[in-house]
Parts: C-alpha cells; sequence; structure tokens
C-alpha cells in the first residue's frame, strides 16, 4: 500500500496531537517533525516512541524537510501560516493547513490562488465539519430560520498572535456558511472587547441573511467555563449539537399535545482530529477534492474579518 510522506510544521498544543493521530494512520507515513524549539520537538518525539514506537526525524528548519515528503501539516502561528504555506505550495506539496488560513485576506487569498493555480491539494482545518454530530446536523437541518452558537474557552496562552474571531468564532461561522451555503449576507453587528490581550478577546455578532433568516453567534477565550454548543431552529423542529459531549440532540414539538418528542444520540467514540487527517491523506493519495477546500474556507473567512472591522471600528469610537 502507498503511504504518504508526511511532515509536522509546528509541534505546539494542537501540532501534538496532529503527529499523534498521523500515527494511527496506516496509510500516513510521518517522517518529520519541525519545530522552532528543540525542546518542545523533544517532547513530542519522545511521547510518540513510547506509544506508537515511532521516532520521526527532528529538525528547526522547515525547508530542509519539503524535499523528502507529498504533503506538510502546517500547524504554526496564524502569523507565520502565509511564509511558510507559500514555500510548501511552491515546492509542490499537498498542504493541510490550520484555520484560519492567513492574518490577513490578501494573503490568504494568494495562497489559495497557488494552490489552485498549481493544481495543488489545499485543506483548510475546520475540525468540527468531522464531528459526527454536526455531520448528523447537516444531514437533518433542511432550512434554518434562527442559528446560535456559543463557543467559550478560559484563557490560554496561545494562538494570542489573532482575536478571538478568528480563533474561536471562525468554526461556527464555518457550519453556518454550511447550513446557508449559497444565501448572501443582508449586514452584519459585531461588538466585542480586548481583556486579557490587546485583541478582542470576547465577540458577539449578529448576521442576518437575504432570506431573513439570522444567526447570533457569541465567542469568548475568558470564560471561567468551557463551551462548545450549536443550535439551529426551523420551522417546527430544534436541533442542538454539544461537540464537547459530542451529542446531537432533536425537538419536535406538537401543536396539537403542546407536547415534544426527543431524539438524542451520543457519539462517544467520536475522533475528528483523526478523522480530518483521514480525509485528508485519502484524498491526497486518491485524487480526490479535499474538504473543506482553500476556496470553500475563504467565505468564513471574509466574513470573519468584516466582524473584526465592525468590533474595531465601534472599540474605536468609545
Amino acid at each position: 500500500m502507498r503511504k504518504l510522506k508526511i511532515a509536522v510544521i509546528g509541534v505546539g498544543h494542537l501540532g501534538g496531537f496532529h503527529a499523534q493521530k498521523l500515527c494511527e494512520i496506516e496509510s500516513a507515513d510521518l517522517k518529520f517533525l519541525v519545530d522552532l524549539s528543540p525542546e518542545r520537538l523533544q517532547k513530542v518525539s519522545q511521547g510518540l516512541k513510547e506509544r506508537y514506537q515511532r521516532e520521526p526525524a527532528l529538525y528547526t528548519d522547515f525547508q530542509r524537510v519539503l524535499p523528502e515528503v507529498d504533503a506538510v501539516v502546517l500547524s504554526t502561528p496564524t502569523s507565520t501560516h502565509y511564509e511558510i504555506g507559500k514555500e510548501v505550495l511552491l515546492q509542490g506539496k499537498a498542504l493541510f493547513l490550520e484555520k484560519p488560513i492567513a492574518d490577513t485576506l490578501p494573503k490568504a487569498r494568494e495562497l489559495v490562488e497557488m494552490a489552485e493555480q498549481k493544481g495543488i491539494p489545499l485543506q483548510i482545518g475546520y475540525i468540527e465539519r468531522f464531528q459526527k454530530a454536526v455531520r448528523l446536523l447537516c444531514e437533518r437541518v433542511k432550512n434554518p430560520l434562527f442559528i446560535e452558537a456559543h463557543r467559550l474557552s478560559s484563557f490560554a496562552e496561545r494562538n494570542l498572535d489573532i482575536d478571538v474571531v478568528l480563533d474561536l468564532m471562525i468554526h461556527d461561522l464555518d457550519l453556518v456558511f454550511l447550513l446557508k451555503k449559497g444565501v448572501e449576507v443582508d449586514f452584519i453587528h459585531a461588538v466585542g472587547a480586548p481583556l486579557f490581550t490587546n485583541k478582542a478577546d470576547i465577540v458577539n455578532a449578529r448576521i442576518v441573511f437575504k432570506d431573513q433568516s439570522t444567526c447570533n453567534l457569541t465567542a469568548s477565550r475568558i470564560s471561567l467555563s468551557k463551551q462548545r454548543k450549536f443550535r439551529v431552529f426551523e420551522k417546527g423542529i430544534y436541533h442542538s449539537v454539544d461537540t464537547l459531549e459530542k451529542s446531537y440532540l432533536e425537538i419536535r414539538p406538537s401543536l396539537e399535545t403542546r407536547n415534544f418528542s426527543l431524539d438524542k444520540k451520543n457519539f462517544p467514540e467520536d475522533d475528528p482530529l483523526k478523522e480530518e487527517l483521514i480525509s485528508f491523506v485519502r484524498g491526497v493519495l486518491e485524487g480526490r477534492e479535499l474538504i473543506p477546500s482553500g476556496r470553500e474556507a475563504l467565505l468564513p473567512l471574509e466574513v470573519a474579518f468584516k466582524i473584526k472591522e465592525e468590533v474595531e471600528k465601534r472599540l474605536q469610537s468609545l
């Protein structure tokens, strides 16, 4: 069986998990770990050796590994995505790029267009798409009228080069546009505030579509408790996904009996990170379109930057 030779560039919090999951995928051959920190490299390497008996080569210079691999999983800080991602694409290597694509829209568009022009596979790391509960939601929702999402986390010393919109809310924006595919946005109202950083750490955004459906998103990285809830209301049905609990709930009220029926499904063994990496590896090996592609991932990013602009404009007026 042909295996995809892969380098993981950036083995911080998320990159370390990427390395673990790649060791569990039979068609993936993890050849290299790359990071600027030798200490991080040694720590992750030791864990892979103990758990999987795997010892990928370690480098601090990503340029040195590109000629030796078929693909790259890039999980460095967002501010470095453009520089490293561009070099990966110039070398003609398939790229799994963690969200967001880049820290500016022009840079993100350039990476996507470069991949398309060169015919290089590019997948963006929107992990929530690979939650079984989310997949069930997308199968069942037909005509969403109102969408509500709460994505709350406690403060952590990572991803501080971006605000909470690009850090957390971007996941829910991706799901919103997956459900509202083809429907144009009418207007956006957004407010937010910085607390622990000089960027917005809590943001609420209200998006109204031209079909008059609405979504209300809240993202915070200063919460005392963690929450990952995504709710969809359509005529006669209420859907709720909790990706921390790994559950899907559907409620159907009855106007005649004033009662309701519940359909709850739990997916305790779900492993969305592994599933999205399997999708990447198999997609590259089999020549299939990757999901989500760079082009598809641009729309939620464009709206994320509009939300950021709204928040920053309101903060400047205070």
